[in-house]
């Protein structure tokens, strides 16, 4: 399998629908087309109502557009197929196509190969997937902006300064003699860029989870009315409730949607004290669970007070982000503690949820304002920038430590190759496999 292979794959989903789209790339692509359509002479990026014959026969009523390289997404000749959208039509037409000397692309190969010509940057390959699978407004704007450039143009600029910065170094090692190296200067942009990116690197590693979902965890003795929260939230009965302590004895996940922001929201097992084997199993995940939060939903039994199993839950939270959330307030109002920052609902009828949803919102803006404008929204892009960072911190660290300029030149060019890394001017197989596999086969 290799780029000079003509491709070809379904771009629309699986299932019926008024058209499905098949694309077809590479250059064998053209003929392919004209041969089913029997069209001769044709204009590039014009569209044409024609039919697809295969051994003289009618296989469909098409509409067709023919791209020449490199003015088309994969930068190759493309052709794009609409034909009618019914499943067994579909994958008819596809069958057509690659025996007529096409071959089926593998996942994301069509982005792959726009990226490999040049027509994208890696950063904005994997916007494109994240526009795809976006499952909120804010990840959603954010991968936009990405893949009209935004994260890639800073990754630019901050090449750009190491690559002054070195290029001042190198002048003063091939000229000893003759240039004087600006020490201020290269002193003053190591410590500027370093303190972008290490600034970039804390917001990202706040504002990553927008894309994938902020984390909240609901969190309770049994009985306090977590599991109905839960369900509360999710417009759906995902819990079992009962009025028996304890019932949920395993993390019940799903996913929501706040104002254009997306959660990962877990309901998980009471907690409290107790000698039953599977239920201190439940426990211990919920425990974990905690841990990996970024906003904890602290609920409480407004019908029964503050009690010793409630101290015994703050306790494990207390040094954690969590709002605490008086529940069953149509049952009664015994709010002892946490009189301001709380808030007051009823999980049963509804009564307080948009008050919590602000409340939510509000707790976790730091987390959506990082993300908002660090435009990271990958552990790879991440990682990258990590070191990035403690490339440009070793170079600063040699200058004290009294090394030539040469020694500190080698840090300049290993944070300048990660960068090219994170843009893709610099890749591996590997790493175009693994990001690419993801995609779905006809994009």
């Amino acid at each position: 399998m290799t780029l000079q292979d003509t491709i070809a794959a379904i771009s629309t989903p699986k299932g019926t629908g008024a058209i499905a789209v098949i694309r077809i790339d590479g250059e064998k692509s053209h003929e392919i087309a004209k041969k089913l359509t029997k069209l001769d002479k044709i204009e590039y990026r014009r569209v044409y109502y024609t039919t697809l014959w295969y051994n003289n026969e009618i296989l469909d009523d098409v509409n067709i557009v023919f791209y020449k390289t490199p003015n088309s997404y994969t930068g190759n000749d493309l052709v794009e197929i609409y034909c009618h959208g019914g499943i067994l039509i579909t994958h008819k037409v596809l069958d057509v196509i690659l025996n007529s000397g096409a071959r089926l692309a593998e996942r994301g190969e069509f982005t792959k190969r726009a990226f490999l010509n040049g027509k994208l940057s890696l950063i904005q390959a994997e916007a494109i997937y994240q526009i795809i699978e976006a499952k909120s407004e804010l990840s959603l704007k954010i991968s936009l902006e990405n893949l009209k450039g935004r994260l890639g143009e800073e990754i630019k600029s901050y090449r750009e300064k190491l690559m002054r910065i070195l290029a001042e170094i190198e002048v003063s090692i091939d000229y000893p003699d003759d240039i004087d190296s600006d020490i201020d200067m290269i002193l003053k942009g190591l410590n500027e860029i370093y303190e972008t990116i290490k600034e970039k690197v804390e917001k990202s590693k706040k504002g990553l989870h927008l894309s994938s979902g902020i984390i909240l965890t609901i969190v309770g003795k049994p009985n306090s009315g977590k599991s109905t929260l839960l369900n509360r939230l999710l417009y759906e009965d995902r819990a079992i409730v009962t009025d028996v302590p304890g019932t949920t004895r395993d993390v019940i996940k799903g996913e929501i949607d706040i104002k254009g922001v997306h959660f990962i929201i877990a309901d998980t097992a009471g907690i409290r004290k107790t000698d039953d084997m599977i239920e201190k199993i439940g426990i211990e995940r919920s425990l974990k669970e905690i841990k990996k939060s970024d906003l904890i939903l602290f609920v409480l039994d407004a019908s029964t007070g503050f009690t010793n199993e409630d101290e015994y839950i703050y306790e494990k939270i207390k040094d954690y982000n969590f709002i605490p959330v008086w529940n069953k307030c149509d049952l009664g109002k015994k709010i002892e503690r946490f009189q301001k920052e709380s808030v007051q609902i009823s999980a049963l009828s509804g009564e307080g949820l948009r008050n919590l949803e602000d409340k939510i919102l509000d707790k976790v803006k730091n987390i959506i304002e990082n993300g908002e404008s660090s435009h990271v929204t990958t552990q790879r892009q991440l990682e990258i920038l990590e070191r990035v960072k403690m490339y440009i911190k070793s170079a600063l660290d040699n200058f004290d430590f009294g090394y030539e300029l040469d020694i500190i030149s080698i840090d300049i060019r290993k944070a300048l190759e990660e960068l090219d890394l994170l843009s893709g001017k610099k890749f591996s197989e590997d790493l175009l496999d693994t990001i690419f596999s993801n995609f779905c086969v006809g994009k």
